[in-house]
């Protein structure tokens, strides 16, 4: 198989479909009146040698054994399933394909054969053990009613509903998914009859190739191709289709790629800097004794170097060897990823060999400073084990001059970058960032680089201070400091791995916490978190979806604290009128333009209008498969949703008012102004007559417009449309039993869905909180090596403590302040940074509007003083152990 081409229904005008080599850019929307290309307009572009096969998608479609239908059996789907019972039906996608094509689609059987004819179908053992049948049983594929929703399968859906068809188990696949596959004569036969926007799906079979130019002429046809060649060469950038972008997403992206790059290299220098430092001291004497005996100083800068080559590949080796092993395991036990017969098969040899050069590298330019310290350490010096001079006072307040001087570049090149931000988009080549963004990404990129190297050469001329001004101290912290200052080679770079990555972990919260409720500002929940509710897969009836959904509420209710349910409904999509909300009297936007986030999430905020694209206009968090944006509730499901302000939005609805999303929708007498017309979607210029009603703002809450049902039979509405359920429950449910739900409703049936708030807490989802806590444990591990390194290059300062009176106590003592010390210089200039740089970019999503109105900032306090918990408790814990006196104090060798 060299290509699968997919023929949309967009409308041929003339333009062209700008494909990527993977496929489609996005989703698209068809029209419903064009005829995809043809067989034979596709097969005129292709090399001749080559073959087109058809295939058909179908949309998910009810699948019973509860029919008494013959296999190959067709006929017009009646009331047959809604009498059937539950354990009977399930839901499932049938592929379809010409029977030439069917061995290309058909995955590898696990029992029985592949279909002979169109009266046969090979079904996933979890569909053959949802519905408990095998090969040799007949089973019955049932195409709803049409719901009224498109997707990327155009009008398939209508084109086959209310039609079925039965056939017999040939095979079996083992595979988790509800699908099935058979030769066509159903789905196809329908949709050939009418073929106006229903997409096409071809497989191309030959020994010629696909290639990007036949992919290109294809796309003028509205139609794309996937395929083998192209993927294998890939087209150049110049060579694809310009795509638009966002600028300012662009540029976020990209400089937030660099920055991971530039902290994740300087956190490995950091850790591994202070090991060699250490070793280069401990070996001051025999780097003498060489240089005594000839050695010239490359040579002793060779020696340290050929140490952090050789660190660096064995490390680089090791850990490739443990990631394949991790991956493989993953892979093939744990069943993550994709479904590979042999992982080793695709092993990535060129990742593997970049990241053992990494490695090298990083180990290489660790060893650069001790290794140039070690060679210019006088002889003499070096031979009696004498530590280096430390710096003159000059050069002192040239670091400290030269931090501040840094730190302000780094606020000035932000400043610059914030001026440079601006909502604009346009087209340019893919993955690539427009050259009107090359500036503010620049002096982005640069803030950040200023500032981190701004605070590590702040941490040095710190230390210097502190130093000086140790002799205030009581004599255990003295000492610590002291001691930190003669080491500044083991003990900066590990205060500076700490500053690091509590600065990183910091700047990730403000990020996240911001960006949680960023997209709670772009998304409407029916519920809070802590509550359910419930929706059908498949409509059929009101008189089915209510006995599913009765169902999967009895099933959850045997596990978690249900005590009832509320029906949620809307007004009829097909009913005689309908209901509109529209814009406040005075607050209304020009055409192509609608309040901004601002405007329509914060009561009292005068209105401003922007280009739809950056408007308020959130977006469902749940799946609804019918109905209308105008929801029929009571007071009693409003409070079931759990959100907050429902209390009081539930007593305007039940006294007859109405709930609005939008708080640019209610006039300054407190009212929202209701279209009444027969048609779909009213507006102001096609009313019948418009209504003005008490209102109330629930914030976040989904549907644009919710009413009780008498004040919508007051209006006229006098049919409404069933489509979910709220789940009552004694108490918020906890997220283990959210999920618990979700595990007992996937075990019984298919046909129900749940929904539950998308972002649960302020961070969204707990696993949000996994890269924050790599880098606390980032920052411990700085901490626990200086301090394993201060116990070993220390052994002689204790003894000759120990010499002179101290007690095994006071040496306890001295090493959990060594601890502090590293963790007082790196976590407060840390998660100030963090919150500082956390800040700037929220500031910079903002006026760019990158994704978004990022009207808050949220440094999640909480979490941040997690970090700093997280940090220094086990940091303590580690010098407890580390600061365990040795046996046996005694004055060792000096080499």
């Amino acid at each position: 198989m060299q290509a699968v081409v997919t023929a949309t229904a967009i409308t041929r005008d003339g333009s062209v479909f700008p494909q990527l080599p993977e496929g489609a850019p996005g989703t698209w929307i068809d029209d419903l009146e064009q005829v995809p290309a043809s067989h034979d307009e596709l097969a005129a572009l292709l090399p001749e040698e080559d073959r087109l096969l058809a295939f058909w998608n179908s949309p998910t479609l009810l699948v019973t054994t509860g029919l008494n239908v013959a296999p190959g059996d067709q006929s017009e789907a009646g009331a047959g399933v809604e009498g059937v019972a539950l354990a009977e039906v399930t839901s499932a996608v049938l592929q379809e394909a010409e029977q030439e094509a069917l061995p290309f689609l058909l995955p590898s059987l696990s029992a029985g054969a592949a279909p002979a004819d169109a009266t046969e179908v090979v079904i996933t053992t979890a569909l053959g053990a949802r519905l408990g049948i095998g090969v040799g049983d007949t089973l019955t594929w049932v195409a709803p009613p049409f719901n009224g929703w498109y997707s990327t399968g155009g009008r398939i859906g209508e084109v086959i509903q209310d039609s079925q068809r039965a056939y017999r188990v040939s095979g079996l696949v083992d595979d988790t998914a509800l699908r099935g596959w058979a030769i066509d004569g159903w789905i196809s036969a329908m949709a050939k009859a009418d073929p106006a926007g229903v997409d096409g799906h071809w497989l191309v079979v030959g020994d010629e190739p696909v290639t990007w130019d036949i992919a290109q002429h294809l796309n003028e046809l509205q139609a794309f191709a996937v395929s083998r060649n192209v993927l294998e060469n890939y087209p150049s950038a110049d060579e694809l289709y310009p795509v638009e972008v966002d600028t300012a997403t662009a540029v976020t992206q990209a400089a937030t790629t660099l920055l991971t790059g530039i902290l994740g290299a300087a956190l490995a220098l950091l850790l591994v800097t202070p090991a060699f430092a250490v070793s280069a001291e401990q070996s001051r004497r025999t780097l003498g004794m060489a240089a005594a005996a000839g050695a010239a100083p490359a040579d002793l800068r060779r020696t340290l170097t050929a140490q952090g080559l050789g660190i660096g590949l064995a490390g680089g080796l090791l850990g490739v060897a443990l990631g394949a092993a991790a991956a493989v395991t993953a892979v093939t036990v744990l069943g993550v990823g994709p479904e590979v017969a042999d992982p080793t098969g695709r092993f990535p040899w060129k990742v593997a060999v970049a990241a053992i050069f990494v490695a090298v590298v990083v180990g290489i330019v660790a060893t650069l400073g001790p290794a140039r310290r070690a060679a210019r350490l006088p002889v003499v010096d070096a031979l009696k084990d004498l530590p280096a001079q430390s710096r003159r006072q000059s050069r002192r307040v040239i670091t400290a001059v030269a931090g501040l001087v840094l730190l302000i570049a780094a606020a000035v090149a932000g400043a610059a970058a914030l001026t440079g931000a601006a909502p604009s988009g346009g087209y340019v080549a893919s993955g690539t960032v427009p050259v009107s963004s090359a500036l503010p990404l620049a002096m982005l990129v640069l803030c950040l680089l200023l500032a981190v190297a701004g605070l590590l050469v702040t941490v040095r001329a710190l230390l210097s201070l502190a130093s000086r001004a140790a002799g205030r101290l009581p004599a255990v912290w003295r000492l610590a400091v002291r001691d930190a200052a003669d080491h500044r080679s083991r003990f900066l770079p590990a205060a500076s791995a700490v500053l690091v990555a509590v600065a990183a972990a910091s700047f990730l919260t403000v990020t996240t916490g911001s960006s949680v409720a960023n997209q709670r500002d772009q998304t409407g929940e029916m519920v809070a978190a802590g509550h359910l509710v419930l929706g059908v897969q498949v409509p059929v009836s009101e008189g089915f979806d209510r006995l599913v959904l009765a169902d999967a509420i009895d099933t959850l209710a045997d596990e978690l604290p249900v005590t009832g349910n509320v029906a949620i409904r809307t007004t009829d999509s097909d009913g005689r009128l309908h209901l509109g909300l529209l814009p406040a009297e005075g607050a209304q936007c020009p055409d192509g333009e609608e309040p901004d986030t601002a405007s329509a999430t914060r009561p009292g905020t005068s209105v401003t209008c922007v280009p739809y694209e950056r408007a308020y206009v959130p977006g469902l968090s749940v799946a609804w498969w019918g109905g209308t944006d105008v929801y029929v509730l009571d007071g009693d499901a409003l409070r079931a949703s759990g959100l907050s302000g429902s209390e009081e939005a539930a007593a305007v609805l039940d006294a007859g008012g109405v709930v609005v999303n939008n708080a640019a929708r209610i006039g300054a007498d407190g009212t929202a102004r209701i279209a009444v017309s027969t048609e779909r979607a009213p507006t102001e210029a096609d009313a019948d007559r418009i209504v003005s009603l008490d209102a109330v703002f629930l914030r976040g809450f989904a549907p644009p417009l919710t009413i009780s049902a008498d004040a919508a039979q007051a209006l006229g509405i006098d049919s409404f449309e069933y489509i979910g359920e709220y789940v009552t429950t004694s108490r918020p449910l906890t997220l283990s039993e959210i999920a618990a739900a979700r595990s007992l409703l996937d075990e019984r049936t298919s046909l129900a869905w749940i929904g539950e708030a998308q972002n649960p807490r302020p961070w969204g989802r707990d696993d949000a909180l996994l890269p924050i806590l790599a880098l606390t444990l980032l920052a411990t591990l700085a901490t626990a090596i200086t301090l394993t390194l201060a116990r070993s290059q220390g052994a002689r300062d204790a003894a000759t403590m120990h010499a002179v009176g101290a007690t095994n106590g006071f040496l306890r003592q001295y090493g959990l302040v060594q601890a502090g010390v590293v963790l007082l210089t790196g976590i407060p200039l840390g998660i100030i940074t963090g919150i500082a740089l956390g800040t700037l970019q929220i500031e910079w999503n903002r006026r760019a509007q990158s994704g978004g109105a990022w009207l808050d900032t949220i440094p999640l306090w909480g979490v941040q003083a997690g970090i700093v918990l997280a940090v220094v408790i086990p940091a303590l814990a580690v010098a407890l152990i580390a600061a365990r006196p040795p046996r046996g104090l005694v004055r060792r060798p000096t080499d």
